[in-house]
């Protein structure tokens, strides 16, 4: 039976696979190189580095080569499962898309971290700032699709209180072939030698990641508010996206950070990430409230942004689709605001730690003269 434009069906075997494929992707990059897996955190400080003219090595070539295989990703995503991972985007007015993307870059800056990296990585390393974080923006993005779906209508009258009808027989095909590939790929990247694993390990994982947004649904941003649309037409699929993410992230957090088995990435000279699990609340929960708001507006957030970005434009031409070229526009809009936000942000700290050193030193001259 079809559904009306907008409704999605709950797809538990595709999201779970793909939620797998994310959550391997997240550990394939801890284990190998000691990175988290956090695409606001990768995209942001990559462009960041763009703007300066660093050199591309380090990780700078590590952020360059995982963003390659985002897009790659993306791009097979598109033309194998392209009704699937890339429907029409929703019907928004430009602005509204604009705006959410305005959001989520501020949101992901300022809080440093979305659905992946407070999510599949910051949860199961038990950071006190990601478990405040998902529960802000999960609540402020319910929030925002309740308030413009069912108080403002501007998604038209919307459906009546229900669970999403479920996907069955599963469209199997495309997640479990990408499953499969994503297996075969994280073997070959651990027998490589590491002059040849440093490359395609980051390679390997953003193919990896966009397997699994491509799967999941998570690039649809129909799935996603559906699924943030807890008193209307509920699409439950996403919680097993992050769910089996983090099962199969979180062994590789628990084993490195809290039990210690494993002291060093599977790289010669490479360390583990190791973000700050406390501190700068205040910050955290503006941003995580930003970025609820913009994922909400219009359900996209970094990683699917940039996976979407090139096919959206695609499928923008190819059926003269306008709302695409809106996802599109969000999807660079995003990634613009956080530079805006970081060059913001690193001048008020600068400020306010001179300031600071101002006050300290008239203080001790005070105290010299008494």
């Amino acid at each position: 039976m079809s559904l009306p434009f907008g409704a999605t069906r709950f797809t538990p075997i595709e999201s779970s696979l793909g939620g797998m494929m994310i959550g391997a992707s997240a550990a394939m990059a801890y284990l190998i190189d000691g990175k988290i897996t956090g695409i606001s955190g990768i995209m942001g400080p990559f462009f960041r580095g763009v703007t300066k003219c660093d050199p591309v090595k380090d990780g700078q070539l590590w952020k360059l080569l995982f963003l390659t295989g985002l897009f790659l990703g993306g791009l097979v995503d598109l033309a194998l499962n392209w009704d699937f991972s890339f429907p029409h985007a929703p019907p928004l007015h430009a602005v509204r898309y604009l705006l959410a993307g305005v959001a989520v870059g501020i949101g992901t800056r300022v809080g440093k971290g979305c659905t992946s990296g407070h999510g599949i990585c910051g949860l199961p390393r038990f950071s006190l700032r990601s478990w405040i974080s998902v529960p802000t923006f999960m609540a402020v993005a319910a929030a925002t699709v309740a308030i413009t779906r069912h108080a403002l209508k501007m998604d038209g009258t919307g459906f009546s209180p229900q669970i999403a009808q479920l996907q069955w027989p599963p469209r199997w095909e495309f997640p479990v072939g990408a499953f499969l590939g994503s297996l075969s790929l994280i073997a070959l990247t651990v027998l490589l030698p590491d002059r040849f694993k440093v490359f395609v390990s980051p390679l390997s994982s953003g193919l990896i990641f966009a397997f699994g947004l491509g799967a999941s649904g998570m690039t649809n941003p129909s799935k996603v508010m559906n699924f943030l649309d807890f008193g209307g037409y509920w699409d439950p699929s996403l919680a097993f996206v992050m769910g089996c993410g983090i099962c199969v992230s979180g062994p590789a957090f628990i084993l490195a950070e809290q039990l210690g088995k494993v002291t060093k990435p599977l790289i010669e000279g490479c360390k583990f990430e190791n973000p700050p699990k406390k501190g700068n609340y205040v910050p955290l929960v503006i941003g995580a409230s930003f970025f609820g708001l913009g994922w909400g507006l219009c359900g996209l957030c970094p990683g699917p942004a940039l996976a979407a970005l090139i096919p959206k434009i695609v499928t923008g031409v190819w059926h003269s689709w306008e709302p695409d070229f809106g996802m599109a526009a969000a999807a660079l809009l995003i990634a613009i605001t956080w530079l805006v936000t970081d060059r913001v942000v690193v001048y008020l700290t600068t400020v306010t730690q001179k300031q600071g050193e101002a006050s300290a030193e008239t203080e001790k001259q005070i105290s010299g003269t008494v």
